[in-house]
């Protein structure tokens, strides 16, 4: 059955409708029964003239009612129907853009011979994602940093379009940060997600003489195993690798869009998150890559990596260990291990930390000699960290750096990290 719309109207319509009715009743009870009664008897002497008299005047309003109601009517211009116009049609909407920013400013003292103490801008982090159909995203990290000759650089850190598939399978494809411990996949760029003012040292980025490849140009798969309440995890990458280059060189530090040879990097990681323990997490892992620094033999690269973190609400406690490996095809092989281990723990808004590493590569080791990683570096961090507002953070660290075979380093940092 069709529905009829309301109108507003309908009132009036109905009220005509009765007023024809009564008034057809009331006309034909007149003409009709006075000869019916005729017939039988002679109408009463005390008929009620008067009342007849009232029915009939308002048998007549009603039909005054009724005409006024159908001049009206006349006079209304007929609604055309709307037409469709292109507005009215569905579009499917542009992309919305998820923005973030993260900045920090630094004030460094340090008896580091040649150094001196001076208020410093640290990066300026734009993290930007976007959602472009059901199982698609795009991520990108672009930073402006300032060099040691105080020019500032803008270096697309991380651009990836994201594929989500199920638990068991997404893919990444661009430029990453390497699944290579911990550190460098739970804390990117922005430093206010870090406790500590920065990484440990053997961690640091390319350009700042780090001794993992913590960026990578290619593809990341990474997913769930089904293992029940283990929650266990992988990440399988392939990409361009890291090039060996001079320190100074004004080659990149990151094979952005070529290689500088025909190998490529091949990273497997594994992760362990039990439903038994929450905050645990736990990892191992290999990266291999064939290197041909510059002037240098071809060398074989292996890096072992392994991790084990506690981290809620109140505790965080991190552990790492690397061994990386370097077997030059026409000379020796090459053993650095490093490892750190940080503890911190959360009062209200306060946040003491401690940390403690440890790094040793050879000397004789000539791709680090290249990029300056090499040689004895190991000692205690102290700070706190204060959390003055949400998106705020006063930091103050104290680095006490053994250097074998050279003078020992002390230096002082404090640093204000925000995000917007």
């Amino acid at each position: 059955m069709v529905k009829r719309k309301p109108n507003r109207d309908g009132g009036g319509k109905r009220r005509a409708s009765q007023a024809r009715a009564l008034g057809t009743m009331i006309l034909g009870s007149m003409l009709f029964l006075p000869g019916v009664l005729a017939a039988a008897e002679p109408p009463p002497a005390n008929m009620d003239w008067s009342a007849v008299q009232k029915l009939m005047k308002r048998v007549d309003e009603l039909e005054a009612e009724v005409k006024a109601l159908r001049a009206r009517d006349s006079l209304r211009p007929t609604t055309a129907a709307a037409p469709v116009t292109e507005a009215a049609i569905p579009k499917e909407t542009f992309p919305q853009i998820s923005f973030h920013g993260f900045g920090d400013i630094n004030y460094r003292f340090s008896n580091e011979s040649g150094s001196k103490n001076a208020f410093a801008l640290g990066q300026l982090d734009f993290f930007v994602t976007s959602r472009i159909a059901e199982n698609l995203s795009i991520l990108n990290e672009t930073v402006i940093e300032a060099n040691e000759e105080n020019n500032f650089g803008i270096e697309i850190e991380r651009l990836l379009l994201q594929y989500r598939g199920t638990d068991w399978f997404n893919l990444d494809v661009g430029r990453y940060h390497t699944s290579v411990g911990y550190y460098n996949t739970a804390y990117h760029h922005g430093t206010w997600f870090q406790t500590a003012v920065g990484r440990p040292q053997f961690l640091d980025f390319e350009d700042g003489g780090g001794l993992i490849p913590a960026h990578n140009v290619g593809v990341s798969a990474h997913g769930a195993i089904p293992s029940g309440s283990l929650n266990l995890a992988y990440v399988l990458e392939v990409g361009n690798g890291r090039p060996y280059h001079p320190v100074g060189s004004a080659k990149a530090p990151v094979l952005n869009v070529s290689d500088d040879n025909e190998y490529k990097s091949v990273n497997l990681a594994l992760m362990v998150k039990p439903d038994s323990i929450p905050g645990l997490q736990a990892g191992i892992g290999a990266y291999h890559d064939t290197l041909t620094p510059d002037n240098l033999s071809r060398t074989d690269e292996l890096l072992l990596h392994a991790h084990v973190v506690f981290k809620n609400s109140v505790w965080e406690f991190l552990n790492e260990g690397f061994l990386m490996r370097h077997s030059e095809r026409l000379g020796p092989t090459h053993y650095t291990p490093a490892a750190y281990t940080q503890l911190a723990r959360t009062f209200g808004k306060l946040r003491p930390f401690v940390r403690f590493s440890y790094v040793n590569a050879p000397d004789a080791d000539p791709a680090l000699s290249l990029i300056g990683a090499n040689g004895l570096r190991w000692g205690p961090s102290l700070g706190i960290r204060y959390d003055f507002s949400d998106f705020a953070a006063l930091k103050f660290q104290y680095d006490r750096v053994q250097r074998g075979g050279e003078g020992n380093i002390n230096q002082f940092t404090s640093q204000l990290a925000f995000t917007f």
